[in-house]
């Protein structure tokens, strides 16, 4: 499993302080080693980037803004249900250095790529990033998956603050910004990781951490 940034680093981001004009801040105690530190700064990152484009839309056809077609790497396809698009720019543009492809591998299922939202599922488990919904572990920047591999009735966003217990062990909820939900990208309520969903019929299944 690769090794996470320290949690007392994690105990909650204040997405709302972009609302009054200030980047989100951590609440706790800042990590001490230098690859906990470089860590939490490109998730700060990925909370930024998609704070920011909260109430951008997609043109007719599934033609959603340029940029997350020309900073989300290579193989991103435009028009294209773009869920998947919306994390992998993110995540990119914050400097995550490994990500799920945008295109399959010669050989491989077309399912395999990062288009794909349950993809991020199968990605997360074969790199040791999977965190299954019932551990209740999650830090900001995570991507967070509804459904489940392969399944085609499935979206995967983005985790910008979360809410942990009076022991600081286990997440209770979370606040997410989400691409392609409506045609645009919204920004959520605080809601509680039991019973979390993009629908009644499509609940979360875990998160996928960029480390």
């Amino acid at each position: 499993m690769t090794r996470r940034p320290v949690r007392s680093a994690l105990g909650a981001v204040l997405a709302g302080a972009l609302l009054l004009g200030a980047s989100p801040v951590v609440a706790q105690a800042q990590p001490g080693a230098v690859a906990d530190r470089d860590q939490w700064r490109i998730r700060q990152d990925i909370v930024d980037h998609a704070l920011r484009e909260v109430g951008q839309r997609e043109g007719r056809g599934n033609y959603y803004p340029q940029k997350y077609q020309d900073a989300g790497g290579p193989g991103v396809l435009r028009p294209a249900e773009w869920c998947g698009v919306f994390v992998n720019w993110a995540w990119t543009t914050a400097g995550v250095p490994v990500r799920p492809s945008m295109r399959p591998e010669a050989g491989a299922s077309v399912l395999d790529q990062g288009h794909w939202a349950t993809y991020w599922q199968k990605w997360g488990r074969a790199n040791g990033r999977w965190k299954d919904i019932g551990e209740r572990e999650v830090a900001p920047g995570d991507a967070v998956v509804y459904g489940n591999y392969p399944d085609m009735h499935a979206h995967v966003g983005l985790v910008v603050e979360v809410k942990y217990d009076r022991t600081g062990r286990k997440a209770t909820h979370v606040r997410t910004v989400e691409g392609n939900f409506g045609d645009r990208v919204v920004y959520s309520k605080l809601r509680p990781i039991d019973g979390l969903n993009a629908g009644r019929f499509l609940k979360a299944t875990g998160f996928v951490s960029p480390f």
